[in-house]
């Protein structure tokens, strides 16, 4: 009887190529504005089963791919968190996370899967978080008992801006616990609005005037991504841009197909292209015979 995942889809293998190949397609329909919320649509999966098994003949379920999409997700979410706790380290172009044996050891007691991190980092960490990162939404800003608190400084940011302003309505109820009543004073949050003095609030008000908050606030994280992810592809392109990979490597004129497709994986992170566009040129061949 085949194995399970812990999601009860059945296992299979994920070469280190097929996955590779699997996350820059993910990324191309990131990139075409498919991940409308936190997955794709059966047409979308269908159209990535179909493109993964084109480049590298593996042909996987609809729900295998979400499986799998789903284990990058967690994946990608416990390396951010083990980057930013105080004490550790990550350098991007020899992918090594660094810290002290006590560091290290402190925080595999409560976070022990990450000892798969010791030897070495999270590989195309940069481009799962273009995926993961201006996707995956907080609920309307609460989340279950078993996700993470926002992990990064702009969720952080807004989080508290929605719960540190005039949004909020402090309820007293009358004697009876029946009628609800605006409240002010020492220790009370001030309401946003203002109600007519003959007409007291009415539950719905509060309830759409949550929920205009966290549209709003919502909103302005995913402007905030959608900027950044603008800025970081138009500096890409005007300098280290894998186009400009390319072309060096075609004026050298003997680089094997074999030798090229390896080179392709690691220049997607711009680290990497910055590192190979700057390389003298006897260097840089050096570094194309050693992949």
């Amino acid at each position: 009887m085949a194995s399970k995942n812990v999601d009860g889809q059945e296992k299979m293998s994920w070469p280190p190529r097929h996955e590779t190949i699997f996350i820059h397609i993910l990324h191309e329909h990131v990139k075409k504005g498919d991940l409308q919320t936190s997955t794709f649509k059966m047409k979308v999966w269908a159209e990535i089963s179909d493109e993964l098994y084109a480049q590298c003949g593996q042909k996987c379920t609809i729900p295998q791919l979400k499986s799998k999409f789903n284990r990058l997700r967690i994946v990608h979410r416990d390396f951010s968190d083990l980057i930013e706790h105080t004490g550790f380290g990550w350098d991007p172009v020899a992918n090594t996370v660094t810290a002290s044996e006590d560091v290290w050891a402190s925080y595999l007691k409560s976070k022990p899967k990450a000892k798969q991190f010791r030897t070495q980092g999270l590989e195309h960490y940069q481009i799962l978080g273009e995926i993961f990162n201006t996707t995956t939404a907080t609920g309307q800003l609460h989340y279950a008992s078993s996700q993470l608190p926002p992990n990064s400084d702009d969720e952080r940011e807004l989080e508290n801006n929605f719960l540190n302003t005039g949004v909020h309505i402090d309820v007293d109820l009358d004697d009876d616990g029946d009628n609800p009543q605006l409240v002010s004073g020492k220790g009370k949050r001030k309401c946003a609005t203002t109600a007519p003095p003959e007409r007291r609030p009415k539950k719905w008000d509060k309830m759409e005037s949550y929920l205009d908050v966290c549209s709003e606030v919502m909103s302005q994280k995913l402007q905030r991504e959608k900027e950044k992810s603008l800025e970081a592809s138009s500096t890409s392109k005007e300098m280290y841009s894998i186009e400009e990979c390319i072309g060096i490597v075609e004026t050298m004129g003997d680089v094997d197909n074999d030798t090229f497709n390896k080179m392709l994986e690691k220049i997607v992170l711009i680290e990497w292209r910055k590192i190979f566009v700057t390389m003298p040129a006897a260097r840089r061949r050096a570094w194309l015979a050693s992949l």
